[in-house]
């Protein structure tokens, strides 16, 4: 009797967790609006009046617009931008959005946006979110089609040091046209404290060049498994297999010196390890030792190129692991 009641109980606590839905634990919906300050997210406990998928979203866009008359926090669709219109197909929410948001600053744009997902994609029937922007898919800072997004493209972090971007101006070395120097590219870049500038600069150097003149130097799809420095400032870099693809038109020795002379433009850097796999890489026509730290080479520079710099353009890692943006939100309120 004992065993079938146990079993009783369990058959009725799982219809009740499957009726749950996509709300969180606690039973409440969030609405998340965008900080006074616009350095993070506020997340409001939210009970729609609204009892489908489509009135909710409705219901949600109209909430997000909307002045909520707090002082911490702003409306996360900011005025000049309209929501056109939007489609709901197979769980996948389309966004049409029209008037200024390409205008945000990079940091702002990120909030809005994550603030729209992370509030949407809590309804039943809604897994995850595209954004059109004025008739085109919208694409970052770097003119990369974003794509669907879902809650896990954005992780919560809730550090008390990491309630801001930072920023820094890099030089990268990228590969001259001829694919036998290096040719410096000077960057604007924000990152999240969370994200050791290390890797910032090889996150970079893998998402290329935005010089016409010059090529990219590491293969398309590399994947950073680790980095770190030593002690003594030997940043040691470890790569996935991708990095033994041969870059078209480029050589390996401006492939490597692209790494080594990008990073060691970094004060604490004096030296790079570069491995694959936790193994040293499979390159060939190289004239240095893999299987030891790599000194900077000046030699392959080519300090007489014109790399018609893009100067005062600004950039914003989101992809700093998995594609994701880390973010800092609190949760204890309520509407």
């Amino acid at each position: 009797m004992k065993r079938i009641i146990t079993l009783a109980l369990i058959f009725v606590l799982s219809l009740l967790t499957v009726s749950c839905g996509k709300e969180n634990e606690s039973g409440e919906y969030k609405i998340y609006y965008v900080n006074t300050d616009k350095d993070g997210l506020s997340a409001v406990n939210y009970d729609y009046e609204a009892t489908d998928t489509n009135g909710q979203i409705n219901e949600a866009l109209e909430k997000l617009a909307s002045d909520p008359g707090e002082v911490d926090y702003i409306a996360t669709i900011p005025s000049g931008v309209d929501m056109e219109r939007w489609e709901l197909d197979d769980s996948s929410l389309t966004l049409y959005i029209t008037g200024a948001y390409e205008e945000l600053d990079v940091f702002t744009e990120i909030l809005v946006r994550a603030a729209m997902v992370k509030t949407l994609t809590q309804l039943d029937g809604v897994d995850s979110v595209s954004l059109f922007v004025n008739g085109f898919p919208y694409t970052d800072s770097n003119g990369e089609n974003v794509g669907s997004m879902t809650a896990d493209t954005f992780i919560d972090d809730f550090g008390q040091e990491t309630d801001s971007l930072l920023t820094t101006d890099l030089t990268l070395y990228f590969s001259s046209a001829d694919g036998v120097s290096l040719v410096p590219e000077t960057r604007t870049v924000y990152y999240s404290r969370n994200v050791s500038i290390e890797k910032v600069v090889v996150e970079q150097l893998i998402k290329g060049t935005n010089v016409t003149d010059l090529l990219s130097t590491l293969p398309s799809g590399t994947k950073i498994n680790s980095i770190s420095v030593s002690e003594n400032g030997v940043c040691i870099v470890n790569f996935d297999g991708t990095l033994e693809t041969a870059v078209s038109g480029v050589t390996e020795n401006v492939t490597l010196y692209s790494i080594v002379d990008s990073l060691t433009e970094l004060d604490s850097i004096k030296q790079v390890q570069i491995l694959v796999n936790g193994e040293t890489p499979h390159l060939s026509n190289l004239d240095v030792d893999l299987s030891s730290p790599i000194s900077r080479n000046e030699d392959i520079i080519n300090v007489n190129a014109d790399d018609s710099e893009d100067d005062g353009e600004e950039y914003i890692d989101e992809t700093f692991e998995d594609d994701t943006v880390y973010l800092e939100f609190e949760e204890e309120q309520t509407e």
